[in-house]
């Protein structure tokens, strides 16, 4: 009966890890790429974070969402049905069983856990940041503990590696909130560039909502870049402190998300024509680039 119980228990991990896979496949283009450079058992736990992280983006991220009433109430229940499958080491639920096992196994604390949740419920309460510190505390939340759990299931030779993880967290999300702009003001109603810096160079959110693509649209979308690659910078040297065989998935992804800062350029700096990706055959040579060691 133990043995019958045990192997129920895997067949549901297994279960459980195939569809965070499916959802890392299905929303994660360019990430899901970089992850086929993980060995297979990084790469399932890197899989069972993303919907960790996927499945309340999508309840605070849905355009067909109800009420905020209802949008927090949902986040709510998922929240507090983590928590439970935390305390108790499982659940009955595939991805959820999956997702606390990976916890678990990695020793990802809860806390990090609850602040990416955080910046979850921010989204529901605040649409608009008035500097880039109260950015970069919605980012912690958002992206920075990603980079957190991510370090724990790669592994690393010393926790010095945390601080840079957090910063290729923010430098992640900083692409993501360049890249969509209009995706996310014109279904969500949120404006993730700081306040004063639109400010800065004559703009404000309602330029937004108008796509004005000017001279002075250009130029702060310029700063945003510089400050961008700077990110990029001052998280680089926490690549090598991760382990060698999770390591080239990161640099993966690191060449793969700064390249859509090119993307940008290319297109004259005008995030409004559509989502800046880069194609199968794009990813491949950064790919190659990231093998030798070029993250330019």
């Amino acid at each position: 009966m133990l043995l019958d119980s045990r192997q129920e228990d895997t067949k549901l991990i297994d279960q459980g890890l195939q569809e965070c896979k499916a959802i890392t496949r299905k929303y994660g283009t360019s990430f899901y790429f970089a992850t086929q450079f993980f060995p297979r058992e990084t790469r399932d736990g890197i899989y069972a974070i993303y919907a960790f992280a996927r499945i309340p983006d999508e309840i605070v991220d849905d355009p067909d969402k109800g009420s905020q009433q209802e949008t927090l109430a949902k986040l709510s229940e998922w929240r507090q049905s983590w928590l439970a499958a935390m305390a108790v080491g499982g659940s009955s639920d595939a991805v959820m069983n999956a997702i606390v096992h990976t916890f678990l196994k990695y020793k990802i604390p809860v806390d990090v856990g609850e602040a990416f949740l955080r910046s979850m419920f921010m989204d529901e309460e605040k649409f608009e940041y008035e500097n880039y510190g109260e950015l970069e505390d919605y980012m912690y939340g958002s992206a920075g503990v990603i980079g957190l759990m991510v370090t724990r299931i790669v592994g690393f030779s010393s926790e010095a590696a945390f601080p840079y993880a957090i910063k290729l967290g923010y430098a992640f999300q900083l692409t993501n909130f360049l890249r969509d702009i209009r995706e996310d003001y014109e279904n969500l109603g949120r404006v993730y560039m700081p306040q004063d810096e639109l400010r800065r160079f004559g703009l404000a959110s309602d330029d937004i909502a108008a796509r004005v693509h000017d001279e002075r649209f250009v130029d702060f979308v310029k700063f945003q870049i510089e400050r961008n690659r700077e990110v990029y910078r001052e998280a680089l040297p926490g690549i090598p402190m991760l382990a060698w065989r999770g390591r080239l998935a990161v640099r993966v992804s690191y060449v793969l998300y700064k390249a859509i800062l090119r993307q940008i350029e290319r297109a004259n700096y005008n995030v409004y024509l559509g989502r800046v990706r880069t194609n199968f055959r794009q990813k491949l040579w950064l790919s190659m680039k990231a093998l030798v060691g070029v993250y330019e």
